[in-house]
């Protein structure tokens, strides 16, 4: 075989490949698969959205909520906010957020741990939010997604002045602007 010949289908093999790779990556954004859908909840958060929508009428109940929907990065006197002020909490989730219909306040931040959570992790995470003025209510791993046991864990989650009646969550949580 003549060299010149396996040298221009070697070239040809190489345009093709390269060709073949910039397709790809032009159509997806960057290299590698593209993205597949996943379920919104698991079975054990949407069996739960379920019991705080029974448990909680008043509130609208958001599910997935990003942090940074409910968190900004304070201000600091002398400069400027940085993308590095916001790591903190950017790329973070809270399962459910507890809105008041009526005024918009929210009334409770919800999570829904399982064997994955880390104690001192949600510790950190809980403090964060409570300094932004949120309060969380953490239901535990084991705790079944029926109205009596989501219940009970608000009635101790909760100081007794917040909690009137069933569904009647009413202290107002008001982040802290300034």
């Amino acid at each position: 075989m003549n060299v010149t010949l396996i040298i221009a289908i070697g070239i040809v093999f190489l345009f093709l490949s390269v060709g073949l790779k910039l397709a790809t990556t032009r159509q997806t954004g960057r290299s590698g698969p593209a993205p597949v859908a996943k379920p919104f909840l698991s079975a054990r958060e949407a069996a739960m959205l379920d019991v705080l929508e029974q448990l909680l009428p008043h509130c609208r109940i958001h599910a997935q909520v990003a942090m940074g929907a409910l968190l900004e990065a304070p201000r600091v006197a002398g400069r400027k906010r940085r993308p590095a002020d916001r790591n903190a909490f950017a790329q973070k989730i809270v399962d459910f957020v507890a809105q008041d219909r009526t005024t918009g306040a929210i009334l409770a931040l919800i999570e829904v741990d399982d064997r994955s959570h880390k104690a001192a992790r949600d510790l950190a995470r809980d403090a964060m939010t409570s300094k932004a003025g949120y309060r969380t209510v953490r239901i535990p791993a084991g705790t079944k997604p029926t109205l009596a046991a989501v219940e009970a864990v608000f009635a101790a989650a909760l100081p007794a002045r917040d909690v009137l009646a069933r569904g009647q969550l009413v202290a107002v949580v008001a982040p802290q602007n300034g």
